[in-house]
C-alpha cells in the first residue's frame, strides 16, 4: 500500500513540475476591490496569475481549483476575511496565500486552510501559507495525504485562539515545513500523526504545544545559523517552548552564555524527539506575545 502511494506521489510530483514549467507566459494580475468577490477573481484566474486583494472585509469559503496562483493582500493584514465556516478550500497545487487577517467562526468550528481534492482536480500539494494572522478556527491548517495534500509550507504566520494550529495526518513520504510562526493560545499548537515535518524557529505558547506519534521523522531544529530568531535572539536554531502557565521549557531554563539557546536540549516528553537548540527569549515580555484583544467588527 505504501509503495503504491509512493509511486502515485512520484508521478504526481512530475506532473506538477511539468505544469509549473508550462505555465502560461501571459500570466496576469487581478485586483479585488472592496465590495467585490475574491471567489469571482479566483474563478477567473489561470495558472500563473496573481490576485491582489485591496484593504476591506471579505467573506470566506473560497474554493480554489486553479493551480499555481498567488492570492495576497495588497497591505499586510488590511484585507480581512471573516469566515462563517472554512476560509479557504484548496484543491490544487502550488497555491500561495499571504498577508491576510483571517477570522473564523469560533474556536470549535471551521478550518482556515483546508487542503483537499475534489473531482476534476489533482489535490493540494506544495502550497504555501505565509505571513497571515489566523484566529478563531477549529484548525488553522488541515493537511493529509488521504485528502490528496502534502508538502505544505506554513511560514511566518500568527495563529491564535484556535483549537489546533496545524493538523497533519498520514502524509506518507511528504514533509511539511512549519517555520517562523507564532502559535499561541491554542489547545494544541501542532497535532501530527504519521506526518514527517521540519519544525524550526517557531514560538509556541499553548496548552499543549505539540502532539505527535513516533511513526515519522520530525526535525525540531536546524544547525546554529547567524540571524535574528523569532524571540529576538542572534541565531536561528530550534523553537521557543512556552505555556500559558509560565512553566514551559523556554520559560524555566537558563541561557548562561547569552547565545539565545537553552543550556541543555529539550526532550519532548513521551515522544522521543529532541530540540537540540531550544530558544530562550531575549526579553521575558516576548513570551507574553498575544493577539487576544477583541477584534474589530
Amino acid at each position: 500500500m505504501r509503495e503504491t502511494k509512493k509511486i502515485i506521489l512520484i508521478i504526481l510530483a512530475v506532473l506538477l513540475s511539468l505544469q509549473a514549467i508550462t505555465c502560461s507566459a501571459s500570466a496576469k494580475t487581478i485586483y479585488v476591490e472592496p465590495g467585490n468577490s475574491i471567489q469571482k477573481a479566483v474563478d477567473n484566474s489561470h495558472s500563473g496569475d496573481t490576485i491582489i486583494v485591496k484593504p476591506g472585509t471579505y467573506s470566506g469559503d473560497i474554493k480554489i481549483s486553479t493551480a499555481n496562483i498567488t492570492i495576497e493582500s495588497s497591505s499586510p493584514y488590511k484585507a480581512i476575511i471573516k469566515a462563517k465556516n472554512n476560509a479557504f478550500n484548496i484543491y490544487e497545487s502550488n497555491v500561495v496565500i499571504k498577508d491576510f487577517d483571517i477570522r473564523g467562526p469560533g474556536k470549535s468550528s471551521g478550518i482556515c486552510f483546508s487542503f483537499d481534492r475534489i473531482e476534476g482536480t489533482n489535490g493540494a500539494f506544495y502550497c504555501t501559507v505565509q505571513n497571515n494572522k489566523i484566529s478563531n478556527f477549529s484548525m488553522a491548517a488541515d493537511i493529509g495525504f488521504y485528502m490528496n495534500s502534502g508538502s505544505e509550507s506554513i511560514l511566518n504566520n500568527e495563529i491564535y485562539n484556535c483549537e489546533t494550529g496545524v493538523y497533519a495526518f498520514d502524509l506518507m513520504f511528504q514533509t511539511i515545513t512549519v517555520s517562523g510562526n507564532k502559535i499561541t493560545n491554542c489547545d494544541n499548537g501542532l497535532y501530527l500523526v504519521d506526518a514527517p515535518s521540519t519544525i524550526t524557529n517557531n514560538m509556541f505558547n499553548n496548552t499543549v504545544n505539540v502532539n505527535f506519534d513516533t511513526g515519522a521523522v520530525n526535525i525540531l531544529n536546524t544547525t546554529k545559523t547567524t540571524g535574528g530568531n523569532i524571540v529576538g535572539g542572534p541565531y536561528i536554531g530550534g523553537n521557543c517552548w512556552a505555556t500559558p502557565s509560565g512553566r514551559g521549557f523556554s520559560q524555566t531554563h537558563s541561557d548562561k552564555n547569552r547565545d539565545g539557546f537553552a543550556d541543555e536540549p529539550y526532550k519532548l516528553e513521551g515522544s522521543g524527539y529532541v530540540d537540540y537548540l531550544p530558544l530562550i527569549p531575549s526579553k521575558v515580555s516576548i513570551l507574553n506575545f498575544s493577539n487576544l484583544s477583541a477584534q474589530e467588527e
